[in-house]
């Protein structure tokens, strides 16, 4: 399991080293926390979120093809922490307005996606992403 959530942040953080200068300014380290990893991805999903708006589209591409990757082919509790902590995280950031629908929304992976809309339906009522 270590290795999974390892190689997630491996590619996170080499396709946008400045993804580890958030999660350290928010006092966290880059390393997995293996006891509550949804609680870790929410906290990537936070450091991804405000640094997407900086990102060029082809980071922004290749951090979001490492979580469709870890949702669509990862274990039971990969897919999970990618779901319920990372996505949910930067779906978060849209409904709070501290990041831009149509930005997320041409960087998700066609699961990414659905997830993020299903997730939207049962808490807003709605897309946060309709329309883009």
């Amino acid at each position: 399991m270590s290795d999974e959530y390892q190689a997630f942040i491996d590619a996170v953080l080499e396709a946008a080293p400045e993804v580890g200068d958030a999660l350290r300014a928010q006092g966290e380290d880059t390393a997995p926390d293996l006891e509550i990893p949804v609680l870790w991805l929410g906290l990537v999903g936070r450091a991804v979120a405000t640094c997407l708006p900086r990102m060029s589209p082809d980071v922004a591409s290749r951090v979001f093809g490492t979580v469709e990757h870890h949702l669509a082919h990862g274990s039971e509790s990969m897919s999970t922490a990618v779901a319920t902590g990372f996505l949910e995280s930067v779906a978060g950031a849209v409904s709070a307005d501290r990041l831009a629908p149509d930005l997320l929304a041409g960087v998700l992976g066609p699961e990414s996606r659905a997830y993020i809309d299903a997730w939207d339906q049962f808490t807003l009522g709605r897309s946060s992403l309709e329309g883009s």
